[in-house]
C-alpha cells in the first residue's frame, strides 16, 4: 500500500479539502505530520483576504481519525526524520509546511517530497506568482514538481494552467487556483505511485527566476485589471 506523509500544521485551513482530493486515490495510507508551528496571523489575513470566506472552518477530527497522526517540534527535526523513515513513508507532499524543507528531509521518503506550486514552472517560482502572472498577462495556473533545495527549482512532474473566464475577480481567481493546486497534488501523488516516479527519474527543471510578494500597489493594480476584465489570458 502506497504510503503518504502530509507536512503541514494542525489548523492549516486548506488541509480538510486536501484530505477530501486524497480521498480518491485508490489505496492510499496517509500519515499527517503535524508540526509544531502552526498557521500565523499574517498568513490568515492573507489567505482570508485572497478567498473571501470561501475555504470554512471543518470539524477535522473525522478525517484525521482516517490518518496516522504524528506531532513533531520542526520537520527539520531529527524526531520528523526518524517518523518518516520507521514509518516507511514513501512520498512526502508539501502540505503547508511552515518551514524551509531542509536538505535531510528531502531525502528522508524513498520519493521525495512533491509539492503543487501555485505558478507555471520554470519561469514563475517564489512568491505571488499568480499575482505577477495576471500583472504581466500570462498564464496562471499550478505545477506539479518535486522539491529539491532551491526555490520551486526541482523536477517537474506536470503544470495545468487554469482557465480563468471573463467576469472572474480577485477572489474568485484565487478561489479557483487554490482549488485547483489541490487537485493538482492529489492528481501528482497518483502519478507518482502509478509511474514509480522520483526526483532522479526527471529531468532537471530549467532556469528560472524566482519573483519576490508583489508590492501592495502592484497587487491593488491585479484585482483592479480583473474586476475592468483588462485581463488578456482570460479564457
Amino acid at each position: 500500500m502506497p504510503h503518504l506523509g502530509i507536512l503541514t500544521s494542525r489548523s492549516h485551513p486548506t488541509l480538510p479539502y486536501l484530505l477530501d482530493e486524497l480521498a480518491a486515490v485508490p489505496g492510499l495510507q496517509i500519515t499527517l505530520l503535524f508540526d509544531a508551528k502552526d498557521f500565523s496571523d499574517k498568513d490568515r489575513a492573507i489567505f482570508a483576504d485572497r478567498t473571501q470566506g470561501a475555504f470554512p472552518p471543518r470539524d477535522t477530527a473525522p478525517l484525521f481519525a482516517r490518518c496516522a497522526v504524528v506531532d513533531v517540534p520542526n520537520h527539520n527535526d531529527p524526531q520528523c526524520l526518524a517518523e518518516v523513515r520507521a514509518r516507511g513513508i514513501d512520498l512526502l507532499l508539501n502540505g503547508g509546511t511552515p518551514r524551509r524543507v531542509g536538505p535531510e528531509l528531502l531525502r528522508a521518503a524513498p520519493r521525495g517530497v512533491l509539492n503543487a506550486h501555485p505558478g507555471i514552472l520554470p519561469k514563475y517560482r517564489g512568491a505571488t506568482c499568480c499575482e505577477w502572472a495576471i500583472h504581466n498577462d500570462e498564464p496562471v495556473g499550478v505545477t506539479a514538481h518535486f522539491m529539491d533545495e532551491g526555490l520551486d527549482s526541482g523536477p517537474i512532474l506536470f503544470p495545468r494552467e487554469l482557465p480563468v473566464r471573463k467576469g472572474m475577480d480577485y477572489p474568485a481567481v484565487r478561489v479557483a487556483l487554490y482549488r485547483h493546486a489541490l487537485k493538482t497534488a492529489a492528481e501528482a501523488v497518483q502519478a507518482v505511485f502509478i509511474r514509480d516516479l522520483s526526483p532522479a527519474k526527471l529531468p532537471p527543471q530549467p532556469p528560472g527566476e524566482a519573483f519576490k510578494p508583489i508590492p501592495n500597489d502592484l497587487l491593488a493594480a491585479v484585482k483592479r485589471k480583473l474586476a475592468a476584465g483588462e485581463y488578456k489570458c482570460v479564457k
